[in-house]
């Protein structure tokens, strides 16, 4: 062991103490307890050899794995990929996660590999994702888990901070997840939005449990001074992996920075008050944070209980996350602020609605522009003139004035050419110009009915003037052909609140290959409008005895 190695910062490279934590340097650790140096909530905090794990393409994973189907990857980062994957002789979808190949540097990996799986399989309890298999497939360790058809607390994130409501629905489903882990003597260690899952009943469960733990400590045998030599599930000072402590900057306790060794179920607790001023403020408590109530209206009695989950000292904060659970229980069965009542919700969803109205016009747009000349001039018979395709050039470089000008000159030509009737609804349309885009559209039907570019163009007309019932009509009829009316129905299902519909047709078009952003966006955002409406529901008293009779 050379005690006297020079080392350096691993971010700016001065020297460092051969047991500098976290192999940094003072100036440098305070900017990772910051969150500075790291960007909270992207990768765990890991050794640069876990950051450059590429995982496998699904198809080449299935060689691995002949009795699995590999549909998709859904998620990778420093502790592994994850992978949608199916079952085949049970015909049932699962979750498989790998690990980076580094881990199997380390010899003793194996066995603590298997201790670690079998300690974590005990954990049966609705609120954590559940082990099904573990083991090792040539060079990879995998776990073979429940798969949650929903939502991360990122992606929920992603669509702005949560209603306090709907956070007091969330909260102590993952108390009761991480005491009953507690009891048993297992530390999570990276408690963070992307590990809180959420279904569309909303039931919240926990994933990766063990995980950062069980990485960490094979990623770090190679470049730590100390070995794990522990026996038990649950060693009472676990390993540091090259970069630092087990879990992800922003939402580590300051222990798991500070003294990494002492780590114990506190340290969750404190991740979980990071979560939870997250889901309330939009923000992480950095710095000198203000209160949650300070920053948004919430009941003002959350700040306790989310100031006191982030007390610096372990000693000072809720010991046990029962607690929490109580606590936040209590607030939410005497809560001061106003029931969500129809008006309230009808109030709620019309904001929502709004703000999603123009993000989605916007998209529209864009796919509007991008689609394919093939895709607008679907069904006509007639080949383009000279006009009409000089006109589709300046409609797609969104010279829609010149554009225009091409389409009338075009039928006036040729008042029969149905893809020049087509281009001047097109015009019209992206210019505002509805009554013309209107007129164009119905003519192009009237020489050709099933013409899909201007049914689906109808339909979104409709769909702006949000008269939902036409414009229903309209993208129907030009679904099998067009491919735009897809995303045209996501937008309606999703702003008449018919989430499952709308992630019908926005999952359509995202596996078709042919959507952009905004359509994985509205995906999402259906998902998530469900999960919502589960947590909505279970935050409903229970009726009472002998009511309804």
């Amino acid at each position: 062991m050379l005690m006297d190695t020079v080392k350096t910062c691993q971010h700016c490279g001065k020297p460092i103490t051969p047991k500098a934590a976290h192999g940094l340097c003072p100036e440098c650790l305070m900017q990772v307890g910051l969150g500075t140096v790291v960007n909270p909530g992207d990768t765990p905090a890991s050794p640069a050899s876990s950051a450059g794990f590429v995982p496998p393409e699904p198809a080449q994973l299935a060689a691995h794995f002949p009795q699995l189907e590999i549909l998709e990857l859904i998620g990778h980062g420093g502790m592994g990929a994850v992978y949608r994957t199916r079952q085949k002789q049970l015909d049932r979808v699962v979750a498989l996660k790998i690990l980076p190949p580094d881990v199997g540097s380390d010899p003793s990996f194996t066995e603590r590999f298997a201790r670690e799986a079998k300690s974590l399989a005990k954990l049966n309890h609705p609120g954590i994702v559940t082990l099904y298999e573990f083991g090792q497939a040539d060079a990879f360790f995998y776990f073979l888990m429940e798969y949650v058809d929903g939502v991360n607390l990122r992606q929920l994130l992603h669509t702005g901070r949560i209603p306090s409501k709907e956070a007091l629905a969330i909260v102590p489903q993952v108390c009761e997840a991480l005491q009953f882990a507690h009891d048993r003597g297992i530390v999570h260690r990276d408690i963070k939005p992307e590990n809180i899952l959420l279904g569309r009943d909303g039931q919240v469960k926990i994933a990766d449990f063990g995980i950062a733990k069980l990485v960490g400590t094979a990623l770090a045998s190679d470049s730590s001074d100390h070995s794990d030599s522990s026996d038990g599930p649950e060693p009472a000072r676990p390993a540091l992996t090259a970069a630092g402590a087990l879990g992800t900057p922003g939402y580590m306790a300051p222990e798991q920075v500070e003294h990494p060794q002492a780590v114990d179920h506190r340290a969750d607790i404190y991740s979980l008050g990071v979560v939870f001023y997250q889901m309330l403020t939009g923000e992480l408590p950095v710095g000198k944070f203000a209160p949650p109530s300070r920053r948004v209206q919430v009941d003002v009695r959350l700040d306790e209980i989310v100031l006191r989950a982030l007390e610096q000292l372990p000693e000072r904060r809720y010991q046990q996350a029962s607690q929490v659970k109580t606590a936040v229980e209590t607030i939410a069965l005497t809560s001061s602020q106003q029931p969500l009542t129809r008006e309230t919700e009808t109030n709620m969803n019309t904001h929502s609605k709004t703000k999603l109205w123009f993000g989605l016009a916007i998209g529209a747009a864009c796919v509007a522009i991008g689609i394919a000349a093939w895709m607008l001039l679907a069904g006509g018979k007639s080949s383009p003139s000279k006009l009409t395709q000089e006109g589709w050039q300046l409609w797609q470089a969104r010279q829609l004035n010149e554009a225009t000008a091409k389409f009338q000159q075009a039928v006036k030509l040729a008042p029969h050419d149905a893809n020049a009737w087509n281009g001047l609804g097109w015009t019209s349309f992206n210019s505002g110009k509805y009554q013309d885009a209107e007129t164009a559209f119905q003519k192009v039907l009237e020489l050709e009915p099933s013409h899909p570019a201007a049914l689906n163009g109808l339909g979104q007309l409709n769909l702006t003037r949000r008269q939902y019932e036409q414009a229903e009509t309209y993208l129907l009829k030009a679904a099998p052909q067009a491919p735009a009316a897809w995303f045209g129905l996501a937008r309606l299902y999703l702003l008449q609140g018919k989430f499952e519909q709308a992630e019908e047709w926005a999952r359509k078009l995202v596996d078709s290959g042919q959507a952009d952003d905004t359509a994985k966006q509205m995906l999402d955002a259906a998902k998530s409008k469900q999960i919502m409406e589960g947590l909505r529901l279970r935050l409903e008293p229970p009726p009472a005895a002998g009511r309804g009779r």
